[in-house]
């Protein structure tokens, strides 16, 4: 009975990963018309992932895109192709958490397709 339980939680762990962590970072399907994809991870201070962090996007000029990371960690989104990405502050906040650091993996300007960002949260 108890090895049936065992087996039966471990099946139901991997299908529920499976179906709400999944990454739902699509590369293939990105188009170099809606701009470069802006893509990262949060997370605390410790390595940890954070889920639910709101990332925003803030061109100097233009609207602000405010994305959400996912139980991975995981956000990702695009501004506008007319907006040139060393031209786009990025920040991080979640309740309880302040953002200690942006750590921007390509390089100030590249004109790369894909932006790829850090951004560590620390815990008050």
């Amino acid at each position: 009975m108890l090895i049936r339980f065992i087996a039966l939680m471990i099946t139901l762990a991997a299908v529920t990963q499976a179906f709400a962590g999944g990454d739902d970072y699509d590369a293939a399907n990105d188009v170099k018309g809606d701009g470069p994809a802006y893509f990262g991870f949060v997370r605390d201070n410790r390595g940890s992932l954070v889920a639910g962090a709101q990332v925003l996007l803030q061109p100097k000029n233009g609207k602000s895109v405010s994305l959400t990371s996912n139980v991975t960690g995981l956000y990702r989104g695009h501004i506008n192709k007319a907006v040139l990405p060393d031209d786009v502050q990025i920040s991080c906040v979640k309740a309880g958490y302040k953002q200690t650091k942006i750590n921007r993996r390509t390089p100030p300007g590249n004109n790369a397709m894909f932006i790829e960002t850090e951004c560590t949260l620390q815990r008050q």
